[in-house]
């Protein structure tokens, strides 16, 4: 194992491969920058070639003639950042046509998900297995039962692998600061063609300060000094490079979901505190953001959850008009899972009545709470109240 490495969910899928990636030559793993993808698929490949397209001269030449570049190169292998040169993704759907190749005889990495899967589903549809890698997990940190302060403390550490560990300091927060920066000049300027640099990073921090709220496309364009058709195009950018996502609301008829105002969760709370401003643990705890980030932080750790599984998951909230609500429905399989989250002690009487639902799809509640006990504690017949790491979704 190398210095330093901490083990991923996803070694044993790749390493495998399991049996949901067992129809597909092409896997293609998709994630933000620094998480880890080129590590994970460099521990999990050790017979496949290697082409980094972060090599300039490698990019150069498999952009001016991908059909060459590919003829001298042999499965399987390992193209990472294909994001630089979507233009391979035609001659590698004529290696797998040939129909010889074994599952993840080609392996693809990206960090910008619009340029690469606008490719994907014009050339490789059917063919690909699409992954996701974000950040360390609860899990992958093997966290469990610190206190509050801990565990905030391991919050605002984020999910970048190099910064697993770290205390809080100018180190950390130059690290934080260059990759903003990286971002936004590689991914944000290079390849999206946005130029307004400026408003576009205030943006993102406005973004971050909303973090687990209702989006109010109209108050988020006043305060960024654009346009509400800005504010939609650029939380769709930051979607599609994975910094956050937009939560929909649960209805029963499904076609509703997207005609009422989502959520917007950053997908490192860490991250998103840290653009907010929040230097220390106790500021970010004890500050007016501090339920937000930690409710944000147990949205990401579910979508880790299943997706570091290749796993696919929905996740919904639920908000009736007399004002109950539950923060998270997670649905996979055909049942879902009720989450509220509450980052102190949570009162039973302001929870939802989940026993008048009568949805048999529906699963017992859990409400996650750092005032939990060590173990699952029921707190009312409907409700069971637990720590991040005792979460139940399977």
């Amino acid at each position: 194992m190398p210095p330093g490495w901490i083990p991923r969910t996803f070694e044993p899928l790749l390493q495998g491969p399991a049996e949901q990636l067992r129809l597909f030559p092409v896997w293609l793993l998709l994630g933000p920058r620094q998480v880890g993808k080129s590590s994970l698929l460099r521990r999990c490949s050790p017979g496949h070639a290697w082409v980094d397209l972060d090599d300039l001269e490698v990019r150069e030449r498999a952009n001016r003639d991908p059909n060459l570049f590919l003829r001298d190169l042999d499965p399987p292998f390992v193209v990472d950042e294909i994001q630089y040169a979507p233009q391979l993704l035609s001659p590698i759907k004529r290696l797998v046509d040939r129909g010889d190749l074994r599952p993840g005889d080609i392996r693809l990495s990206g960090s910008q998900n619009f340029r690469v899967m606008q490719g994907v589903s014009e050339t490789l549809a059917g063919r690909v297995a699409i992954l996701n890698l974000f950040g360390l997990s609860d899990e992958e940190k093997r966290l469990g039962g610190e206190s509050p302060s801990l565990h905030f403390r391991r919050i605002l550490e984020t999910g970048f692998p190099r910064l697993a560990g770290s205390r809080e300091g100018p180190a950390r927060d130059l690290y934080i600061s260059s990759w903003i920066q990286t971002y936004i000049e590689r991914d944000v300027r290079e390849l999206l063609r946005i130029g307004r640099r400026r408003a576009f990073e205030t943006f993102v921090r406005l973004a971050a300060l909303r973090t687990g709220q209702l989006v109010n496309f109209q108050d988020l364009a006043r305060d960024a000094g654009v346009s509400p058709t800005t504010v939609k195009s650029w939380l769709s950018l930051l979607e599609d490079s994975f910094l956050l996502r937009l939560v929909r609301p649960w209805f029963t008829n499904r076609t509703r979901r997207m005609t009422k105002s989502p959520k917007l969760y950053f997908l490192d709370a860490g991250l998103a505190a840290w653009l907010g401003g929040w230097r220390s643990a106790e500021q970010a705890r004890l500050g007016p953001m501090g339920g937000a980030l930690f409710e944000t932080h147990v949205f990401s750790n579910i979508l880790r959850r299943f997706r570091h599984r290749a796993l696919e998951v929905e996740i919904h909230f639920w908000r009736t008009r007399d004002g109950q609500e539950i923060a998270f429905l997670v649905e996979h399989a055909g049942r879902v899972w009720p989450v509220e989250v509450k980052l102190g002690a949570p009162r039973h009487d302001r929870l939802a009545p989940l026993d008048r639902i009568r949805d048999p799809n529906w699963q017992p509640g859990q409400v996650v709470s750092l005032a939990a006990p060590e173990r699952p504690a029921p707190i009312r017949r409907d409700w069971t109240l637990t720590r991040p790491e005792s979460l139940r979704l399977t």
